[in-house]
């Protein structure tokens, strides 16, 4: 029988990702024996399944290449408009850029370590408070209410904040799925989606510490 088994700690994003021996950013070089991810490219072979064409929006900032492990894709999951939930993926500025700090350093109420099982599929759902996903290992699955489907691996990140309306489907590919799940205050957007998405790369949705 399908299963999600998740472990709760408390702390930071960089606290929790330290416990795990990873880090982000301009930590990367710091976390013992890190090394840049290998493997093709997102979308490609040996690589996780490109997000649906034609569904996501991109927010792009420019700014300079990392020059060490740095993240492949992110992506915001939040309502729409309409209500329905939606997928935009963010093209990051580089690690020591100010905006990407916006987005990465925020104060955590809880990290969630999830295992799910092969397969695994859990019903329409809303993010209760918001986000930051981390696949570590396996795929993680998120699917929305006009069928499309978005497949997120490591080197991913997937900041959701769809805190209203029916929700989204999310679960595990073949080989299942292990990540961090790290809980964030609410945003502006989660209390009255009529305020858009937070835009987690400029003045509005900084985190206030």
């Amino acid at each position: 029988m399908p299963k999600r088994r998740d472990v709760m700690f408390g702390g930071t994003v960089g606290a929790a990702l330290a416990g795990l021996g990873l880090a982000l950013g301009a930590d990367a070089a710091d976390a013992a024996g890190a090394t840049p991810a290998q493997g093709a490219p997102a979308g490609g072979a040996g690589g996780p399944p490109a997000a649906t064409a034609g569904t996501v929006g991109t927010v792009s900032r420019g700014g300079p290449a990392a020059s060490g492990p740095w993240l492949k894709r992110a992506f915001q999951l939040y309502n729409a408009p309409d209500g329905q939930s939606a997928i935009r993926r963010i093209d990051l500025p580089g690690p020591q850029d100010l905006e990407t700090q916006w987005l990465l350093r925020r104060p955590a109420e809880r990290v969630t370590l999830g295992m799910m099982s092969p397969s695994f599929m859990m019903d329409f759902h809303v993010a209760n408070q918001p986000n930051i996903l981390i696949p570590l290992f396996g795929t993680l699955v998120v699917r929305l209410k006009d069928g499309s489907e978005h497949a997120f691996g490591h080197g991913d990140i997937l900041f959701a904040e769809d805190c209203n309306g029916i929700g989204h489907m999310s679960g595990a590919g073949p080989e299942g799925c292990f990540s961090v799940s790290v809980q964030l205050p609410k945003t502006g957007h989660c209390l009255d989606p009529k305020q858009g998405p937070t835009e987690i790369l400029s003045g509005r949705g900084k985190p206030k510490y």
